[in-house]
């Protein structure tokens, strides 16, 4: 995997005129379209858009899940477009965590096991303390031996969301990752992101729909029809939600 010193001092996450396209017949979709974005360490950003405006198939491109079309997607400093799958692979098990709508929980699994799956794909020692101390901090102590089929929607998530803070990696990319939650719930996860996100050398990127998720962010980028649209930092829910209306506004108008 390529490592070039001409990213930006503490970037983490780096996208450099990123376009997608999807064949769709005899033609093809352009998704994203010459989206350029940089994250640094010690940031929580968010990704807002009105629906089908391209956030989770950014979101996708930058952590080594989609190849992009065109453009360049670069991960602490390495360049992701020339690496191999089993690079890619590498990369993810050992420096990024993903928090996606999907759990990805393993049915057989008791919860604690699932959280140190990360450690296994690895071949390290599982870690017990860090697994209990991620679990007691979503609000799950003392459920390690339960399997995922006894539990909500909603607490599945929150193993998910141990497990990446038992692993703890550089990079997290969460796809609405309080989706399913109430509200004491959600709050925890979001405490739990933030506390990653301000750590030096680690950053998250959000991808959601709630503007008090995105208020709690350092920084909110919106899109629009696979463009990056605005940006906004030190964001409140009101100025989100006014921004995301208008967006929302614009589209429709268009159509």
């Amino acid at each position: 995997m390529t490592t070039s010193t001409h990213y930006p001092t503490g970037a983490l996450i780096v996208a450099e005129h990123l376009s997608k396209s999807y064949p769709v017949g005899s033609s093809s979709v352009e998704i994203l379209h010459d989206v350029s974005l940089t994250v640094s360490e010690g940031e929580v950003c968010a990704i807002m858009g009105p629906s089908g405006s391209g956030k989770s198939t950014l979101l996708y491109c930058l952590a080594g899940l989609e190849q992009p079309s065109s453009g360049e997607v670069a991960l602490l400093g390495r360049s992701l477009t020339r690496a191999s799958r089993k690079q890619l692979a590498e990369l993810r098990r050992a420096e990024l965590g993903f928090v996606f709508q999907s759990y990805n929980l393993m049915p057989t699994l008791k919860v604690a096991d699932n959280v140190g799956l990360p450690f296994r794909l690895r071949g390290e020692r599982v870690n017990r303390a860090r697994i209990e101390s991620a679990l007691d901090a979503v609000g799950l102590a003392g459920r390690g031996a339960a399997l995922p089929s006894s539990m909500s929607g909603g607490e599945q998530q929150r193993v998910a969301i141990a497990r990446v803070l038992a692993q703890q990696p550089q990079i997290v990319f969460a796809d609405e990752p309080t989706g399913a939650l109430d509200t004491r719930a959600g709050r925890l996860v979001l405490d739990e992101l933030r506390r990653i996100g301000g750590t030096p050398g680690q950053c998250v990127l959000i991808v959601t729909h709630d503007p008090a998720v995105a208020a709690a962010c350092d920084r909110v980028v919106f899109m629009r029809d696979g463009r990056l649209a605005q940006q906004m930092t030190s964001p409140t829910t009101d100025s989100v939600a006014a921004m995301l209306a208008a967006l929302e506004a614009s589209v429709e108008e268009a159509a």
